[in-house]
């Protein structure tokens, strides 16, 4: 683990208070939270799951996902309230497939997020998403980037709120676990 790493780790656990009142416990997502998410995420909305690029309600990518938070590929920050998780953020950077160190995209972090139905509304994504876009430096991430579908308007309103503009739709981009075509539109952030 990178000193950078260690340092960003040791901000979690962090109370945070969400619109309602509602206390949430914000924390890195380890090895002993994989039955935890596995049971978040098979209670994501079926529309939820449509549009993610991995199917994360498998116990396997879970696992992956684990090994890549190992890494370093990955850091995601998940969130509890009364001990369930209710919410993660991960931000996603290039993994060092080079050997050189030019890598074009070296800068850029992706930053893909889902918050239970029951805690939409309540500024949990917003929290999420700016606490990685708070730590997202000290990774070596200079630009921010987020990918959703043109009718993921809530996620759309949450980055905007953090500075994130408008980048490219690419028409036809995402086929939906239905075989249906979707827009993905394309954001970013500069930090």
């Amino acid at each position: 683990m990178t000193s950078s790493i260690r340092n960003i780790t040791a901000r979690y656990p962090k109370e945070v208070e969400l619109r309602d009142g509602t206390p949430a416990t914000f924390q890195t997502f380890e090895d002993d939270d994989r039955e935890d998410m596995l049971e978040f995420t098979r209670g994501l909305d079926e529309d939820v799951l449509l549009f993610l690029r991995e199917d994360i309600t498998s116990p396997a990518t879970v696992d992956a996902w684990l090994a890549e938070v190992t890494t370093g590929d990955t850091f995601t920050i998940i969130a509890r309230v009364e001990g369930h998780i209710v919410g993660y953020c991960s931000l996603h950077t290039e993994p060092a497939r080079w050997t050189r160190p030019a890598r074009w995209t070296r800068h850029i972090g992706e930053i893909r997020i889902n918050v239970d139905s029951n805690y939409r509304g309540t500024g949990m994504g917003g929290l999420l998403a700016a606490e990685i876009r708070q730590i997202a430096p000290a990774l070596g991430v200079t630009k921010l980037s987020a990918q959703m579908t043109v009718d993921q308007e809530g996620a759309r309103v949450v980055f905007e709120r953090l500075g994130f503009r408008y980048q490219a739709t690419l028409e036809g981009w995402v086929i939906d676990r239905d075989g249906n075509a979707r827009d993905l539109v394309i954001m970013s952030c500069d930090l």
